[in-house]
């Protein structure tokens, strides 16, 4: 696959001047000065981070590509409504996707391997999910992307077919391609169980930290409004870190189940949440294949680098529904 010319903004040579023009103004106003140079932490075609050095404390800018275009005004947004769950935001400039913030500190999930933490971080953002319910139009109106069930579907029957191209076999295209009904189905079932919410679109455990005795969830640039389940599958990837061995890997996920589950149980019985949370496990492969399809990939200067990404959502798909006996 050819890489497109897509303009990256920090590539461009006047980027940082305007930069560093906007983070100076925004610490003026908070009583706060520049102490040295930014800092680069992260370079992509994806995300620039910056370390922001002050007399008082680091803070950090973050910017994205046109995928992430939403991550400034809805970190702003969240922080509003849930000061204790996410970032402390200094500043969100919405048109160009900028965002100013203090340094989290604290550590991430990942390096505390600790079950009963872990088990209390996805309670707690099942918690803010449903709190954000009531928010969803609020969330689409300041740029979120709506990929309600109806979206999903459309792009399902549109672009299904096509991310089989990027890596799968023939026998692994006919697989997913029998797979098209059943699929749509499931967009259908689960809607008629829980209504959209934010979907985080990468919750793994480096995407969590603990910060003092308050969990916070960050780096939103993914999230979209949809199916709040779906932000389960990744997390279900990251319970690799707390097993010995790949064939105990079910067993953990169904330990956590009803730690995800159980907020939610205030809108449906434990039963059809138990069955709605499944069929994501599935339905959410394919969710994040077009991710990467859509969204993501498209807006990369590298494209070659995650053009397969999709097939391997896919792939995994097929892998789970072997897992559990389909």
């Amino acid at each position: 696959m050819a890489d497109r010319k897509v303009q990256i903004p920090w590539h461009q040579d006047s980027y940082y001047e305007g930069v560093e023009q906007w983070i100076r103004q925004e610490l003026k106003g908070a009583d706060l000065e520049l102490k040295g140079k930014l800092e680069p932490v992260k370079d992509t075609d994806v995300t620039l981070v910056l370390r922001i050095p002050t007399y008082e404390e680091d803070y950090y800018f973050k910017a994205g590509t046109f995928a992430s275009k939403h991550e400034a005004v809805l970190s702003s947004e969240l922080q509003k409504r849930y000061p204790r769950k996410t970032v402390d935001v200094l500043s969100a400039n919405e048109p160009e996707n900028w965002l100013l913030m203090k340094d989290l500190k604290g550590e991430s999930l990942r390096t505390l391997k600790d079950k009963k933490l872990w088990q209390k971080a996805i309670s707690e953002y099942a918690e803010l999910q449903m709190a954000e319910m009531k928010s969803v139009d609020r969330l689409m109106q300041v740029g979120v992307p709506d990929r309600r069930m109806p979206v999903l579907k459309e792009e399902i029957h549109q672009s299904l077919e096509e991310m089989c191209k990027t890596g799968l076999s023939r026998n692994e295209t006919k697989q997913v391609m029998s797979l098209l009904p059943i699929l749509l189905e499931m967009c259908d079932e689960l809607d008629s169980i829980i209504p959209p919410s934010i979907e985080h679109g990468d919750l793994h455990t480096n995407n969590i930290r603990l910060v003092g005795d308050r969990l916070v969830f960050f780096d939103w640039g993914d999230a979209s409004i949809s199916h709040p389940f779906f932000s389960t599958r990744v997390f279900w990837h990251a319970l690799d870190d707390l097993i010995s061995d790949d064939s105990e890997w079910l067993g953990m996920v169904e330990e956590f189940r009803p730690h995800y589950l159980e907020p939610w149980t205030k809108l449906a019985p434990m039963k059809d949440l138990d069955r709605a949370l499944r069929i994501s496990d599935e339905l959410a492969c394919v969710q994040r294949a077009l991710s990467w399809h859509l969204y993501i990939t498209p807006n990369r200067k590298n494209q070659a680098e995650s053009y397969n990404k999709p097939s391997q959502w896919l792939r995994l798909l097929l892998e789970h529904r072997v897992l559990v006996g389909k």
